[in-house]
């Protein structure tokens, strides 16, 4: 059988008694994270424009975009669930040493909800469904990293999560093995392109969709619909010479990473969680300035300048003092930096128009620096892809040294524990639900007992886009 027979199979076969208890309620934290991340991004401007372009252009239908108004047939919801689960650059991600591979929930966790509507769908049933997508995602990514070299000339970030977002929606709409083996066909041809690298860096402001999860959501969506309408896939999509590998401008493919250890060696347990709502890339660095603000009790006017030890790609792409909107903020060292002298505060609140307006803020952001440190650069550049940071902090007339931090938060190597993320859920639903409401929420979502689980997210509804 082939890689691609061989996963199709596995997707179809899985159980939920067949899924680690350990790592059934990971991907049940992963499901949370995700929701209360996409519920919290649906109040974005970036959304709710999003929906005001889907009201003309999609058929409306039974899947709903969790925390708005909004309802249109499974791609289509697929679409704007994931635009909303990465609006605030807040969901999880999939890394392996540092090395940071996608951002799996937001296309995963969007198809699998565009099932939701249509029939109740269980915890259990939603759970394993996740545990294959997530499993079956890892796989498809690290078996086509690139070298270092095409790293630089092409690459994409979620492009490949078309195949997980089929396995998760395929999953739940019953389709077996060989259904699932050629929607894997029909999503894997239309995932978007890889473009990292035409994300408008030097000329901003960045694109809209960044990570492009949203696309790659609604073509693993797509594909299972096309397969039930009786169209026929590209076979052995992931498979050979001409595999997806290629098409996604990888110069490297491991079939054997593919199915090694399938079942067994569990590398879903890579996939990550993120405190901040900001670009992966910068963590490290922001959690070494947390260590010396809150060591030393800083208030931000006592902050004299923010020096940062970081890798070239920091000091090139990650350094607009002064972003006009959400997106660029989202990629902005120093603009993240002078909201956490600030202190803590929600997600949403990090790119509220006063927020991106606010000058004592924006003050701060220009006394930061970044400085290209030779041990953190070949991190990155030596094919590790580590992003490695340290910050240092002046105050008080005295330089104060941070941490340095090869790998964040959230990651395996540094997990962040159930308390945490339900406390990232309560701050991303509370000033809209109340903690009451929104403790309720989190349990049903992590219960594999509840009944439906559309039922669950129906009464989360919000304005409708202007």
């Amino acid at each position: 059988m082939t890689g691609t027979g061989t996963l199709a199979a596995f997707a179809a076969g899985l159980a939920f008694e067949d899924v680690p208890p350990d790592l059934a309620a990971k991907i049940a934290l992963h499901l949370l994270d995700t929701v209360g991340c996409g519920i919290a991004g649906a109040e974005t401007g970036l959304t709710r424009n999003l929906i005001g372009f889907a009201g003309g252009e999609l058929a409306a239908g039974p899947c709903r975009v969790p925390g708005t108004p909004a309802a249109f047939g499974p791609a289509g919801a697929a679409f704007l669930t994931s635009a909303a689960m990465n609006a605030l650059d807040h969901d999880d991600g999939f890394e392996v040493d540092g090395r940071g591979m996608g951002h799996p929930g937001a296309s995963l966790v969007a198809a699998a909800l565009s099932a939701v509507w249509q029939r109740p769908v269980d915890g259990r049933s939603l759970i394993a469904a996740l545990a294959a997508a997530y499993e079956i995602n890892a796989r498809v990514i690290l078996s086509m990293q690139p070298s270092y070299e095409r790293f630089r000339e092409v690459y994409g970030v979620c492009q490949h999560q078309a195949i997980g977002a089929a396995v998760a929606y395929g999953r739940l709409a019953g389709l077996d093995a060989g259904g699932l083996e050629n929607a894997f066909g029909l999503a894997g041809t239309l995932a978007p392109v890889p473009s990292l690298r035409k994300y408008n860096w030097q000329s901003r402001p960045l694109v809209s969709f960044k990570d492009f999860n949203a696309p790659a959501a609604e073509a693993g969506v797509r594909g299972v619909l096309l397969h039930q309408a009786g169209l026929v896939g590209a076979r052995n999509v992931l498979d050979g010479e001409h595999g997806l590998w290629r098409m996604l401008g990888s110069d490297r493919f491991d079939a054997e990473l593919l199915t090694a250890g399938l079942g067994t060696d569990w590398l879903a347990r890579h996939a990550s969680f993120k405190p901040f709502p900001t670009c992966r890339w910068m963590h490290t660095a922001l959690e070494s300035f947390c260590a010396v603000r809150d060591g030393h009790g800083l208030a931000p006017a006592e902050i004299e300048a923010i020096t940062v030890h970081s890798f070239a790609g920091m000091a090139r792409d990650f350094m607009d003092a002064a972003p006009q909107g959400m997106v660029d903020a989202e990629f902005s060292l120093p603009f993240a930096l002078a909201v956490l002298a600030q202190g803590e505060r929600p997600a949403l609140q990090w790119y509220a128009d006063e927020a991106l307006a606010d000058a004592a803020l924006l003050a701060l952001a220009r006394r930061v620096r970044v400085v290209v440190d030779p041990q953190i650069d070949a991190e990155m550049s030596s094919g590790k892809r580590r992003p490695a940071g340290q910050t240092d902090v002046t105050a008080r007339g005295t330089e104060l040294r941070g941490p340095r931090l090869l790998h964040p938060a959230g990651t395996a190597e540094r997990p962040l524990d159930a308390a945490a993320l339900r406390a990232k859920f309560r701050a991303n639903l509370g000033h809209r639900l109340g903690p009451g409401a929104a403790d309720a929420l989190a349990e049903a979502l992590l219960d594999p007992a509840t009944a439906d689980i559309g039922a669950v997210l129906a009464g989360v509804r919000g304005a409708a886009a202007p």
